[in-house]
């Protein structure tokens, strides 16, 4: 064997044992070849060798961002040339030369001289695009008699003049991992502003500790191990793959002009877990976030709808209605107790209040411990890469940033109609309302609608639904109608087929007396009714139509206010994304909202490539009977794979906590909807009981998993719980067979 060449450093880097990286190193690479897998090293000696690596701005290569190479082999010499499409150089093709000498003799190889110079020039390539770039080549089965060799190419960059075509520094890698230093004098003149490291950790005294902590910091134990601006982009692979996507090139497009790298409009939860997640990355972040009151003028702090008028505060309203009905059922189970039982709704909503204050709270701290500014302005374009920020006295303020994400969600909307804006109240006002609403109008058939209308009868409010069509619509109609049952045995009255007209104040108070003037939706017939609260849950509206979008040429749905993107959350403004429930066709929940937005910070900053997975998505309803569902409904179902090839397996079922209570017999129900094409694979799941939404979520695993019927058959439950039914799942609807339980 020969011995293996020493490390070599160039002039002013990095010593071993400095971090990782700083501002000045982008590319750090400590795994000795010897442990790649795909390369199997043969004995043999190589005294002597030097590399050179050439980029130029045009001339020969690859294009559409793909790596080509040719060359060939003559005795001692190899040499090729490749190239990489460059998108930062206005399309221009980056074209590199490379050539590797050696004392040895090596004989003609067909391909190799190829292999080898694409593999530098696409490192060089990307190097010139100035990004710290890594290539290599290979020739694993060479001639008999002969080493099997790697070439590899890497680059870094340092603050100085723009990178020029000579200074792109190639390595020439030799046997058992060794580094080999470039022999002779680099080729061409150098300003001086690049620095490379070349490390053999075998031989670094402390390169296993480096080893060690670069394996633990990146979870990455290959070679190259690429970092572009302090962010791990990966290896060879990954490197490629996001330069041919346009990755590489926006990491680093740092503008100091610019006075944040992102500025995220919204303080909801999609907003703020991108916020978060790119100042966890090393960008300067800025939030704005600005609630413009109700007409009833309702405001509240940082969060968006979730935190303040959504997920929390309805959760917690409707647990306190479960407690009610848990009162009831306690004296079967020996409690007693003397007291009336009554609901004070001035104590429920302070401390629903309470609780959002500590969150509010909870997100400002968070922003101000990952260094993410944060200011109460009202954000709207002026120009490209410039917002103004309007706080609530007036005060303009401009900011500019290389980046923006859209993160404003959406707002109730209003009827239209005389007396709705004067008169009624929507959700935003619902969670915060000082006084009892006492009989109330629920206008809307939404999963906003029937949950509000949920607790507040389990409360002990009189409660009317007043429902234009079909409930749920977009759920699976089956379910829907089921919950609309559940709902009229417990004192919910529905008006079908109806829509209100005007709505006029009768009395002022708290509450007051409002008459509700309402037409058919079938016919001339119109009814009147005198309520306490009218509450409006007909849709909602995305916050984007005075952002000045138009200004800066993004495009809106301009009926629903909703920004089309592509895949990775991009609008058809480059450097404008968009986040949470102003996406339009993508779910509005809260969770999609928060993964969506992690992991768009870490395509735009981390070097990651990971997208949002919008399918087989687990949601739930949180009406009195809950509803949860995962996949497709029944109906879409059928419209996609035609109901021949559908076997749908359904059930009633009683849960044990309410035999005792001697309740509700047979009104729970589970449903699966399987492809018969596909081995009975699970495309459709839904359940109507308690703690649906602990359910759903394990099944909603396994489904991205493939769950299949025969899978749920070999799985054994767990006795006595609601979730086990879906293990003993025998009855198909086309069966007609009888689907009432007798028993637990």
């Amino acid at each position: 064997m020969g011995h293996p060449w020493e490390t070599k450093r160039s002039p002013g880097s990095p010593t071993v044992g400095t971090p990782l990286w700083d501002n000045n190193t982008m590319q750090l690479s400590t795994r000795p070849f010897a442990k790649s897998r795909r390369v199997r090293w043969a004995s043999g000696h190589w005294p002597r060798s030097h590399a050179l690596g050439v980029g130029r701005s045009q001339g020969r290569g690859g294009a559409n961002g793909g790596i080509r190479g040719r060359g060939g082999m003559d005795p001692g010499r190899i040499q090729g040339r490749g190239g990489l499409r460059n998108p930062s150089r206005r399309g221009s093709l980056s074209v590199v030369a490379c050539q590797a000498e050696s004392d040895g003799e090596l004989n003609r190889g067909p391909g190799t001289g190829g292999s080898a110079a694409a593999a530098a020039a696409a490192a060089a390539a990307l190097a010139g695009a100035d990004v710290a770039g890594a290539g290599e080549g290979r020739h694993s089965q060479p001639p008999a008699g002969q080493c099997p060799w790697r070439v590899r190419a890497v680059a870094t960059r340092t603050p100085g003049p723009p990178l020029r075509p000579w200074d792109q520094p190639l390595v020439l890698r030799g046997p058992r991992g060794a580094a080999a230093p470039p022999a002779g004098p680099h080729r061409g003149p150098s300003s001086g502003h690049l620095q490379q490291e070349l490390l053999s950790a075998q031989h670094a005294d402390n390169g296993a500790s480096v080893q060690e902590v670069l394996s633990e910091l990146t979870n990455q134990r290959t070679v190259p191990n690429i970092f572009v601006n302090k962010v791990h982009m990966g290896g060879c692979d990954r490197t490629f793959q996001a330069h041919q996507s346009g990755l590489l090139q926006k990491l680093l497009q740092d503008d100091p002009a610019y006075d944040y790298d992102l500025i995220v409009i919204g303080g909801g939860s999609g907003g703020l877990a991108c916020a978060q997640e790119a100042a966890i990355l090393g960008r300067k972040v800025l939030v704005l976030d600005f609630v413009v009151p109700s007409p009833q003028g309702t405001s509240w702090g940082l969060g968006g709808t979730c935190v303040n008028v959504g997920c929390i505060p309805k959760k917690l309203m409707h647990q306190a209605a479960l407690l009610g009905q848990a009162l009831t059922d306690s004296r079967k189970f020996g409690w007693e107790y003397s007291q009336q039982v009554k609901h004070n709704w001035g104590t429920m909503t302070e401390a629903v209040q309470n609780h959002i204050g500590s969150l509010n709270w909870g997100y400002r701290l968070s922003l101000r411990e990952k260094a993410v500014a944060y200011i109460n302005s009202y954000g709207e374009f002026v120009e490209h890469h410039k917002i103004k920020a309007t706080n609530g006295k007036g005060q303009e303020t401009c900011y500019t940033a290389a980046k923006f994400v859209i993160a404003t969600g959406e707002r109730p909307r209003y009827l239209g109609i005389q007396g709705d804006k004067e008169y009624c109240i929507t959700s935003d006002d619902l969670f915060s309302l000082p006084y009892c609403p006492g009989t109330t109008l629920v206008v809307g058939a939404s999963y906003v609608a029937l949950e509000c209308a949920g607790f507040l009868a389990g409360l002990g409010l009189d409660v009317t639904v007043m429902v234009r069509s079909v409930l749920l619509r977009g759920f699976d109609q089956e379910m829907a109608e089921r919950v609309g049952s559940y709902m009229e045995q417990h004192g919910v009255r529905f008006l079908r087929k109806f829509v209100p007209v005007e709505v006029q104040q009768l009395e002022k108070g708290s509450p007051g007396k409002l008459k509700v003037m309402a037409k058919s939706t079938e016919g001339p017939e119109t009814i009147e009714g005198v309520y306490n609260t009218v509450l409006l849950a007909i849709g909602r509206d995305s916050c984007t139509k005075k952002m000045g979008l138009e200004k800066i040429g993004v495009k809106i749905n301009e009926k629903s206010g909703k920004i089309p993107v592509n895949d990775v959350e991009q609008t058809n403004v480059p450097y404008v994304y968009a986040v949470g429930d102003v996406l339009e066709g993508k779910p509005e929940l809260t969770p999609i909202a928060v993964q969506a937005g992690k992991l768009l910070a870490r395509r735009l900053f981390g070097g990651r490539l990971e997208k949002c997975d919008y399918v087989n998505v687990p949601t739930v309803v949180f009406t009195p009977l809950e509803y949860g569902c995962c996949g497709y409904s029944e109906e879409r179902a059928i419209e996609v794979y035609q109901k021949e090839n559908l076997e749908v397996y359904h059930t009633l079922f009683w849960p044990l906590e309410w035999t005792v209570a001697c309740r509700d017999n047979n009104t729970c129900y589970a449903k699966i909807i399987c492809n018969k094409l596909d081995n009975d694979r699970v495309i459709g799941f839904h359940v109507l009981g308690p703690n649906a939404g602990e359910i759903i979520q394990g099944f909603a695993a396994a489904m991205k998993c493939g769950l299949t019927k025969q899978l749920l058959d070999d799985t054994i439950g767990i006795h006595p719980t609601c979730a086990e039914v879906f293990t003993t799942l025998q009855i198909t609807k086309a069966s007609g067979l009888d689907v009432t339980q007798k028993g637990c």
